[in-house]
């Protein structure tokens, strides 16, 4: 009764003529599958009986009467023997030599009740582990319809599974940027196994647009065919907003320093420069006739002498080495000889671990200001001048004046030392007026 045929290691093919109610073949593994003994083929015409529930049973044999020769239909039952899930294809055939009715089952998919629990186990666990990542997971068929989208993506968008399964990838892709899609899907299949990367606008199903950031791969059978794209992306949106932002500030701030006249620059610990803003290149290319170059090393401009070129590379290391000072320095004008002053700060750049990576410099010319200092300095040794003419030499003019005035005789102003007493005043009064004079030239000297 049993033959030892067989058709894979869980299948199961069984052969029974309807007419003589007999079994002609039999699958070796039939008991085990089924969960019975050799007893049960010989006690029963039809081998589904007593191992699936009397719905199922009645549901099955309805099924099987209404097959016309020729005819299959798809079983899926559960056996009560083993709580096994079987898969079986029916088919009704006609004996071509006695004529008889043929009836041909073909059992697949069976699975023991442990390998069942642990292929679902590892289902259930590579389903929760796709549904938590908080990147998007898509397939797409050779067509570029999509199979499958994971839950971050429908939470992202807004899109059901239904609504998207089965639909080409341009209903998620903008006009706009529909080709980078495609140029990216048609990359995919022509270099299987090769990552492609795709940034577009994806836009959500209430028209909000996001940044999105993709890596595409095509998967191939054991043909090397491909059988679909299978693709891992992520929302940049919040991402190229702060950048947009950093770089809006960056300009802000690049605008607000080189709409400065002072000069500001830096360099690494190489010498080279590494930021210079207008005014700085500006008044490098005036004094020099030469333009510093981002990049360049500073102690290679061919404006530079050799000691001014030794005086700086001084400068930078000690600003290197940890300290942060000023000095005062002096260029000549090519334009007229003239001497200008720069004040310029040394200050060591550090990186978050403290190391120093650089120099920061800011320059300020204070020609102007050093003028106006001088003409400070010259104007209040003019003021001292003053102080010490009315101090000294008014005081004493004045004092001999008013010693004379005591003298005059008020009652008989006829007296004849009142005449003498006179004569020392108006001497007196040309000294008072030789100081006043010096006062006023000391005043208005330029």
């Amino acid at each position: 009764m049993l033959n030892p045929a067989t058709i894979g290691k869980y299948n199961c093919t069984i052969i029974f003529d309807i007419n003589r109610q007999h079994y002609l073949v039999v699958s070796d593994r039939f008991c085990d599958i089924f969960g019975v003994d050799e007893n049960h083929l010989g006690q029963n015409n039809d081998f589904l009986n007593g191992v699936i529930s009397a719905a199922e049973h009645s549901r099955i044999r309805e099924l099987t009467h209404a097959l016309t020769k020729g005819q299959s239909v798809t079983l899926n039952y559960s056996l009560t023997t083993n709580h096994r899930r079987l898969t079986e294809t029916r088919k009704l055939v006609c004996d071509a030599i006695t004529g008889n009715s043929i009836l041909i089952s073909e059992i697949t998919d069976v699975v023991s009740p442990a390998a069942e629990t642990d292929e679902t186990r590892k289902e259930q666990f590579l389903n929760s582990l796709i549904d938590s990542q908080t990147n998007f997971l898509i397939r797409l068929d050779t067509g570029g319809n999509f199979t499958f989208i994971n839950k971050q993506f429908v939470k992202t968008f807004g899109y059901s599974k239904s609504e998207i399964i089965g639909q080409h990838f341009s209903k998620t892709a903008i006009p706009l940027e529909l080709y980078l899609c495609e140029e990216a899907f048609a990359n995919c299949l022509r270099n299987p196994g090769q990552i492609v990367k795709l940034i577009h606008k994806k836009p959500d199903k209430q028209g909000f647009l996001h940044d999105t950031e993709w890596e595409l791969i095509a998967i191939v059978d054991e043909n090397s065919a491909v059988v679909e794209v299978q693709g891992i992306g992520r929302d940049i949106t919040a991402q190229l907003q702060a950048l947009e932002e950093t770089m809006r500030i960056k300009n802000s701030l690049e605008a607000l320093i080189n709409n400065t006249e002072d000069h500001i620059w830096s360099v690494d610990r190489q010498k080279r420069f590494v930021y210079m803003n207008q005014a700085y290149i500006k008044q490098v290319t005036y004094l020099t006739g030469f333009e510093p170059l981002r990049g360049g090393y500073s102690y290679k401009h061919a404006g530079f002498t050799q000691k001014i070129i030794a005086d700086w590379n001084v400068y930078y290391q000690r600003a290197l080495n940890g300290e942060r000072y000023t000095i005062i320095n002096e260029s000549i004008d090519p334009n007229g000889g003239r001497r200008l002053y720069f004040e310029v700060s040394f200050n060591p750049i550090y990186t978050q671990t403290g190391e120093i990576i650089g120099v920061g410099c800011l320059g300020h010319n204070i020609t102007n200001r050093l003028k106006i200092e001088q003409k400070l300095i010259d104007q209040n040794e003019r003021l001292r001048n003053i102080a010490s003419l009315s101090s000294h030499e008014l005081r004493r003019p004045v004092a001999s004046m008013l010693g004379l005035i005591s003298l005059i005789d008020r009652e008989n102003f006829f007296n004849p030392e009142n005449k003498d007493v006179i004569a020392h005043i108006l001497t007196v009064s040309k000294e008072i007026d030789e100081v006043i004079r010096l006062i006023v030239d000391s005043t208005f000297i330029k």
